[in-house]
């Protein structure tokens, strides 16, 4: 069902982990063994944006610090210090992140990167005892933003942690870390979910069948999209409609391709993650398109592609990996502050012709 004014559809309990996380069974696996022996001083959760990396460090958190656990550690949610992690008001349990930055420096601007100024702050969190529970809990998230100079003063802060305190990080990217960060930390890995086990969430959380299957269809393997999606039903019809736009895009002439690659191009400074999303779309159209004619089974979008597969005749296999790799050159050329017009163009001339 849709959801109620005033309500929100949030991930229940997984019953085969009993914590509130799905689609990541070796992770949970990972912690809840960490919670039963013992902690390590610092982790490194890395995986994708909305794969549950952030809930998951909190329900570590949780598990760690319970006053009431289970047999096998788990916290049980209904203690007051399980009730105050949950509010985000326990004072053994910090979160560091982007926006935490932003509202202590009073900033409105956007933030990119963790700052000196906020590794100092951990330093400061890490150094008091905790309060009440056994372990003093600091989760650093957008970790990867870090800039080296950030990092190598962080670092200082990992090399002689207090016995008391666990350190979690939050990283999509964990080769933007240094080796040295990661050589101290246990690395807990998150991954992409398939479509079945966002539905087995949604449909466990109370959305309606048809709705829970529709939206993993569509989820691309998104979890915490998923959820989000459930509380609005406006993010499907857009994701469509821009999956849709990406088909016409790759489905254009050359010259149509040049037009809207050097448009985008334009846009890079000003919407910089916009046009990274828009690349990751035209990426998976021509990996959709390599997957259906491989006869690999697909999600609904990819299925969209299928439909329009005729527009795709001539494209070989070896056409298809050209193009896919294309999109990655173009990113890495992005990154590395190639002018954007070359590097679109440059991406958009290697595709195939296709759409004839």
């Amino acid at each position: 069902m849709a959801p109620n004014a005033g309500s929100e559809i949030v991930p229940q309990l997984n019953r085969d982990t009993s914590w509130p996380v799905w689609g990541q069974a070796a992770a949970v696996a990972d912690l809840d063994a960490a919670v039963r022996r013992g902690p390590g001083h610092a982790y490194i959760l890395s995986g994708p944006a909305q794969s549950g990396r952030r809930l998951s460090a909190l329900e570590f958190a949780r598990a760690l610090c319970c006053t009431n656990p289970g047999p096998e550690g788990q916290s049980c949610r209904g203690c007051s210090i399980c009730g105050r992690i949950e509010r985000g008001v326990f004072p053994d349990v910090t979160v560091f992140d982007l926006a935490s930055q932003a509202a202590r420096d009073n900033d409105k601007s956007k933030n990119l990167t963790l700052n000196i100024s906020t590794v100092r702050d951990i330093s400061a969190a890490v150094a008091y005892r905790p309060a009440e529970a056994q372990w003093r809990v600091v989760i650093v998230d957008d970790a990867e933003t870090m800039q080296e100079t950030a990092q190598e003063a962080f670092l200082k802060t990992l090399e002689e942690p207090p016995s008391y305190v666990v350190l979690i990080l939050l990283a999509t990217d964990i080769e933007t870390l240094l080796p040295t960060i990661i050589s101290r930390c246990r690395v807990v890995r998150f991954g992409s979910s398939s479509p079945f086990e966002i539905r087995a969430a949604l449909e466990a959380s109370d959305v309606e069948p048809d709705r829970a299957s529709h939206i993993s269809d569509v989820a691309e393997g998104s979890m915490g999209w998923a959820f989000d999606s459930a509380n609005d039903v406006s993010l499907v019809e857009v994701r469509v409609a821009a999956w849709q736009e990406a088909v016409d895009f790759v489905l254009a002439d050359a010259y149509q391709r040049v037009v809207r690659a050097v448009l985008m191009a334009d846009e890079f400074t000003k919407a910089r993650e916009v046009v990274f999303a828009r690349l990751h779309l035209l990426q998976a159209v021509w990996r959709s398109v390599l997957y259906v004619q491989q006869g690999v089974e697909t999600s609904s979008l990819n299925k969209g592609v299928a439909s329009r597969l005729d527009g795709f005749q001539g494209a070989s296999s070896e056409d298809l990996v050209r193009a896919i790799r294309a999109v990655d050159t173009c990113v890495a050329n992005l990154e590395a502050n190639v002018r954007p017009r070359l590097a679109m163009e440059s991406m958009v001339t290697a595709w195939p012709r296709v759409g004839l």
